[in-house]
């Protein structure tokens, strides 16, 4: 399994997944620096934390997430080595779960460097104004721990769009599914049933109702994983010829 990983981990160094990684920490780092600057950003560092939590979980992580998945699977549906990848000495079940623990492996790092881009916005901000106030004091233990429950809840919707990138060898599809997916959130996210959307997991995390969030944690977590179960079953035993 330590070799399988390790062979992902060298097909994606000529890939773009490295840019789509950064792109989010980036991008949450510029917006946050120009929003404080401008006299617009948030004037607490708890309000700041949720603010940066809202933006990922929103519009960034599943974004991030169809990107990845689907980069990375074409690092074998582009070249065409799918025969060859599979018939190598391991057991096809590992070769498929080495990928996804890239994926997740990658999207926890994504996570809290989008967590990290927050509270750096906010110090360039300070140095950038010097009369600029932020009230109370940096807290990374909520910023951590929001970006990891929403991690665990982002992993359902991380397996569907993972499962669509390795059942269509055409990149435009899980691309179009995903980004599809996304703007359905935003418009359902004050549903009642949105609690079971893959795409609004994340965002429940900032649910003011306790008891929707850990729903949405479980569904999103539990349920992924048993996605990514029964994912790695059927494309094991297909047939790639």
């Amino acid at each position: 399994m330590i070799r399988a990983i390790g062979c992902e981990i060298l097909k994606l160094r000529r890939s773009l997944v490295l840019l789509v990684a950064a792109t989010p920490a980036v991008m949450v780092y510029l917006l946050g620096v120009l929003a404080m600057t401008s006299g617009h950003g948030a004037g607490e560092w708890t309000v700041l934390v949720m603010s940066g939590s809202a933006i990922w979980a929103y519009f960034l992580l599943p974004m991030t997430t169809i990107g990845l998945a689907a980069l990375m699977a074409q690092t074998e549906h582009g070249p065409g080595t799918w025969s060859w990848s599979l018939a190598l000495p391991v057991p096809r079940w590992q070769i498929f779960t080495a990928k996804i623990l890239v994926l997740l492996g990658t999207m926890a790092l994504v996570s809290a460097s989008v967590a990290l881009a927050a509270f750096a916005a906010a110090w360039t901000a300070l140095l950038i104004d010097p009369d600029l106030v932020i009230a109370g004091a940096p807290d990374w233990a909520l910023a951590f721990r929001l970006h990891g429950q929403m991690w665990i809840a982002g992993i359902c919707v991380a397996a569907v769009q993972w499962g669509i990138a390795h059942r269509f060898r055409s990149f435009a599809a899980p691309v179009a599914i995903g980004i599809g997916g996304t703007f359905v959130a935003v418009a359902a996210t004050s549903s009642e049933y949105g609690i079971f959307f893959p795409w609004l997991m994340p965002v429940n995390m900032l649910a003011a109702d306790p008891e929707r969030a850990q729903i949405a944690l479980a569904l999103g977590g539990g349920g992924g994983a048993l996605l990514f179960v029964l994912l790695v079953i059927w494309l094991s035993r297909r047939d790639w010829a």
